[in-house]
């Protein structure tokens, strides 16, 4: 996966859970079902969606989450939740590297794929198919289909007086690539005192482009959602 969220892992929670969340709960809500074998959480960063599953599952849930930094957010948010603990086994690599057999009737996906190129992509889609059972589900956010110029605030919060912002600028990278560059703010009394910058750099794929590379894979497209996402069926 090659991103190493080293700067991301701090601001995550505090600027984007709000939104993560509400996104989140929508799509399990509509999706999840009822697990009977596992659950796979792939590319589980600070573990916002891990926790949920573990909380509506009685099964095993597999958080995968290669980068160090997403994965001390994600064990620090478990700790202590004797109830979830129990169902909830960290993967400290990616999921095409981890040889998982038969451990999930359902697969969820998001913020991952866009960060992979399409022989990586296959990869990881084709590690998935092995890790469901047959006619396990995956939710999956497909890569974004262009990429435009462009610059969005992320939320703002006040933590004991100081102000925390963002703002991710989007810039398109050749006829098949994006890079992303989040920047993080601290002001106190209207005064910077923090300024840190990540930069992630994407791929991009059309929806049927995307939708084709499932088929390879071993998967059937049974559904869509928001935002970007595709649901199918192995």
């Amino acid at each position: 996966m090659g991103q190493a969220y080293a700067v991301t892992a701090e601001f995550y929670d505090l600027l984007q859970a709000t939104e993560h969340l509400a996104v989140t709960g929508r799509l399990l809500d509509r999706w999840l079902g009822s697990p009977e074998v596992g659950v796979l959480d792939v590319g589980a960063g600070t573990g916002l969606a891990t926790d949920l599953l573990a909380r509506r599952c009685a099964v095993t849930v597999h958080a995968v989450e290669p980068a160090a930094s997403m994965r001390a957010v994600l064990l620090s948010r478990l700790a202590g939740q004797a109830e979830v603990l129990p169902r909830v086994r960290v993967h400290a690599r990616c999921v095409q590297d981890l040889g998982l057999t038969g451990v999930a009737d359902f697969a969820w996906c998001l913020n991952t794929m866009a960060g992979l190129d399409r022989s990586d992509r296959a990869a990881a889609l084709r590690a998935l198919v092995r890790a469901l059972v047959p006619g396990g589900r995956l939710v999956v956010q497909r890569p974004p289909t262009r990429a435009a110029q462009e610059r969005r605030d992320l939320p703002s919060w006040r933590l004991g007086g100081d102000l925390y912002t963002g703002e991710v600028s989007t810039t398109p990278v050749g006829a098949d690539r994006v890079r992303w560059r989040f920047s993080y703010r601290v002001r106190r009394n209207g005064v910077l005192v923090r300024e840190e910058t990540e930069v992630f750099d994407g791929h991009l794929a059309t929806e049927s482009g995307f939708d084709a590379e499932l088929t390879a894979a071993g998967f059937t497209v049974v559904g869509t959602d928001e935002p970007d996402i595709v649901v199918a069926r192995r």
